[in-house]
């Protein structure tokens, strides 16, 4: 059966200043906010880029990125399936980053059953947001940090059946990645191989806390690095220079701050 998942709807990155963070967003993916209210007692910004939202949460305890919401063909498919797969959820309702007033219904998975890292689930509305020239470039790649990332991919491919296309691991990279496909952008599994045990060490028992997953950075799709390197300079970011990127072809560059604590690459890809 295929999956219920056809995309990633939206980031959640939870901030200190809200307006502080809502003004580096607006700079860092060059696209204005489409929203910015109060919701349920917090201050939240929207941000739509060509094909994923980011929501901006204003928090007193910032933990920068958070969750990840799913985009489905249908809420009760994918409830079934989460009770196939043993993964309780709950109903909750959340703004849409359309001009909609009215939330939407989202399904939360517990997070004890997803590795420690929050996911929701929402039904895709029908008209498409995602195709305007003028929204920001677009996400290319979420980073999921592990500590046992058979464990991660096991929850990725088998229980929420995300494509997998590479599993490698790189002696010069120090770490092992494996990439699912979720609509056109790449979910990444990272576990680093630097601190892993010998073989005949015993491993720590599936479940223990230091094997919780978390979410660790984005890469964002850029036109032109070289103007990106440029326009954010003068905006005042601390970028890296353009440096070649691991994807043949591709050119990349670090943004070292303005990002509420959010690893953050920007990438030029070949032309295809």
């Amino acid at each position: 059966m295929t999956s219920p998942i056809l995309a990633i709807d939206h980031l959640t990155i939870s901030v200190a200043d809200i307006e502080n963070e809502t003004e580096n967003y607006s700079l860092l993916l060059d696209t204005p906010p489409v929203r910015h209210r109060n919701e349920d007692g917090s201050e939240r910004t929207v941000f739509q880029t060509r094909n994923v939202a980011v929501h901006l949460v204003a928090s007193d305890q910032p933990r920068g990125l958070e969750a990840m919401c799913f985009e489905v063909d249908s809420l009760e498919r994918l409830h079934r399936r989460l009770e196939r797969v043993a993964i309780p959820s709950t109903e909750s309702l959340v703004a849409t980053a359309d001009n909609s007033e009215e939330p939407q219904t989202l399904r939360v998975s517990t997070q004890d059953a997803t590795r420690g890292i929050q996911l929701s689930f929402r039904e895709k509305i029908r008209s498409d947001r995602r195709n305007h020239s003028e929204l920001g470039g677009g996400l290319d790649h979420v980073v999921i940090a592990s500590q046992n990332s058979e464990g991660t991919a096991f929850l990725l491919g088998s229980q929420l059946a995300l494509d997998m296309r590479m599993d490698m691991s790189r002696r010069e990279w120090k770490a092992r990645l494996m990439f699912f496909r979720c609509g056109d952008l790449i979910v990444e599994v990272f576990e680093s191989l630097e601190t892993q045990e010998s073989p005949s060490e015993e491993k720590q028992p599936r479940g223990n806390e230091s094997e919780q997953d978390r979410f660790y950075g984005l890469t964002w799709r850029v036109d032109d690095a070289e103007a990106s390197h440029k326009r954010l300079t003068e905006a005042g970011f601390n970028v890296s220079e353009v440096r070649k990127g691991r994807k043949p072809g591709s050119r990349v560059l670090t943004v070292r701050d303005k990002t509420a604590e959010v690893a953050t690459l920007l990438i030029e890809l070949p032309n295809s």
